[in-house]
């Protein structure tokens, strides 16, 4: 099995993610979550809504779950590499203006 490295995280804070990702989800499903929030975030206002439609109902993975799970990995991570993936994160949030669920 292969762990993904994530930039701007530590060895100590990788080997988290893959403590993480064993107990609750798939090898290598933190950098998918985050390539997935990237890249939503990077499309455009019509693409979003898109992926926020058809996510919602089951037919695509919903971007939100990816948001999520990126939000619960923050939690696991070391206090230094959880700010500086939290500083990410949020320059990536601020490109998305979501609606309340």
């Amino acid at each position: 099995m292969r762990i993904a490295v994530i930039d701007g995280v530590s060895a100590r804070g990788v080997a988290q993610i893959a403590r993480f990702e064993r107990t609750d989800f798939d090898p290598g499903a933190v950098a998918a979550a985050l390539k997935a929030w990237k890249e939503f975030a990077h499309a455009s206002v019509a693409e979003r809504a898109d992926r926020l439609h058809y996510g919602h109902l089951g037919c695509c993975p919903d971007p939100r779950d990816s948001r999520a799970l990126l939000e619960r990995v923050l939690h696991v991570l070391p206090p230094r590499d959880a700010a500086a993936f939290r500083r990410r994160l949020s320059a990536l949030d601020d490109r998305i203006d979501l609606p309340e669920d």
